[in-house]
């Protein structure tokens, strides 16, 4: 407690002086103030030349998301062997809006060079790209205080000015080489602009912007997306749109090809999307690369495993690749109380149930043979295994698990490197 209030009175005085010293805050909320780490000598440099250029001290703008989490980006970005600096911030006299600026150094120190006005109040995703040879690109994602309207805008800079080479509204994007001719793309999620379903658009590099190439439409059920992925498998590449339903979430899978893209399965384009919808208890279960190879697997609720303790705990769960044409499944448990899944053999689906012994104890029995298969147990992390193999680490306890000699050896090896902590 005494240090929670130490925290928070430095934090007060942080407030109340923030006009002292290099790395002002402003009039910022809290939230800005704990992501704020101490900055780089670079970063200080960076900031105290950008402070003098506007007279006045700015508020760094941290993005909420992203693979670039700090407001200061160092990158190439013009392909001429020296790093620039981008930076995100606010300033007083420039009103609300999220400002971007690019500074390049030489013998005197940081110098601006651009800065604009971004397209809204906050920034909720940042990433850096190479779609053009020999240059870096800025994808940053803007939204409103309440983050319900996001705009996309993607900057080129080259020969000292900063351009616009994509602009629009969006609810999730991706960059890479989507449909594996060579060439990064990037590939948008938007929604229309009035009622009707979602469209999720390519763009590839031109001349001087990115140009739209094909695009699909989604799911009109689909009330807003939350993810986009990329997903492969074997040589077919595609992506996996998530997002939120009326009752819950849903996912769809559409197959990238270079002559355009097709939501897959092709022959009933809503299967896919029908069969992933997942109630609101089920939020946290998303797509994921379950191998870690590039191939993402959509979740199929089989349905609840009702328990006298858990009856709301363990749900039969199949992922699905809907790439191959033949799609593969990988059978389990999933665990919604503690978020990982247990893979079992897909032989096993419809003949098992589940007993539990206590709240960190439960066994999976085979009703068709009347034989116990195995014990599950939430341990303490520093607990001795004993006979039980240490399968899974979750934030605060680990997943033991022993497998009965009923099973044969592939089931076993199965079952014990088939567990997986979800994300």
């Amino acid at each position: 407690m005494q240090n929670t209030v130490r925290v928070c009175a430095a934090l007060l005085c942080c407030l109340l002086l923030g006009g002292c010293g290099e790395f002002s805050f402003g009039a910022q909320n809290i939230e800005e103030l704990l992501r704020a780490p101490r900055p780089t000598a670079r970063q200080s440099a960076v900031q105290s030349a950008l402070n003098e250029y506007l007279g006045e001290t700015l508020q760094l703008k941290y993005p909420r998301t992203g693979t670039q989490t700090e407001p200061v980006v160092f990158a190439d970005l013009d392909g001429d062997g020296t790093q620039e600096a981008a930076v995100l911030y606010t300033v007083e006299s420039k009103g609300k809006n999220v400002h971007l600026a690019i500074l390049e150094h030489d013998e005197n120190g940081w110098a601006i060079r651009e800065e604009v006005r971004g397209l809204s109040t906050e920034v909720v995703q940042l990433e850096t790209a190479s779609f053009w040879e020999n240059s870096v690109q800025l994808l940053v994602g803007y939204a409103n205080s309440n983050l319900l309207d996001k705009y996309l805008e993607v900057y080129d800079y080259r020969e000292g000015t900063l351009y616009s080479v994509c602009k629009q509204p969006y609810q999730a994007c991706f960059s890479g080489d989507v449909d594996a001719d060579g060439v990064r793309e990037l590939a948008v999620v938007s929604s229309s602009p009035g009622p009707g379903a979602m469209t999720l658009q390519v763009f590839a590099p031109g001349d001087a912007a990115l140009e739209p190439v094909n695009s699909v439409t989604l799911s009109e059920m689909f009330e807003s997306c939350t993810a986009v992925m990329p997903t492969r498998s074997g040589l077919v590449t595609g992506l996996v749109v998530d997002g939120t339903t009326a009752n819950g979430s849903a996912s769809c899978v559409i197959r990238c090809t270079k002559t355009g893209l097709m939501l897959v399965p092709q022959a009933a384009a809503e299967t896919a999307f029908q069969r992933s919808r997942r109630s609101g208890a089920l939020s946290l279960l998303r797509p994921t690369d379950l191998s870690g190879r590039g191939t993402v697997f959509v979740p199929e609720v089989g349905g609840r495993i009702q328990t006298l303790q858990s009856p709301n705990r363990f749900y039969h769960v199949e992922w699905v690749d809907y790439l191959k044409d033949d799609p593969s499944v990988r059978y389990g448990i999933y665990d919604a109380q503690y978020h990982y899944f247990m893979r079992l053999p897909v032989a096993w689906r419809g003949k098992i149930s589940i007993t539990s012994i206590s709240e960190s104890d439960w066994q999976i029995v085979r009703e068709d043979i009347s034989r116990l298969m195995c014990t599950v147990r939430l341990a303490p992390p520093d607990e001795n295994a004993g006979t039980y193999y240490d399968a899974a680490h979750l934030a605060e306890h680990k997943v033991l698990v022993h497998v009965e000699s009923s099973c044969s050896q592939a089931e076993q090896a199965l079952i014990y490197t088939g567990m997986r902590v979800l994300d």
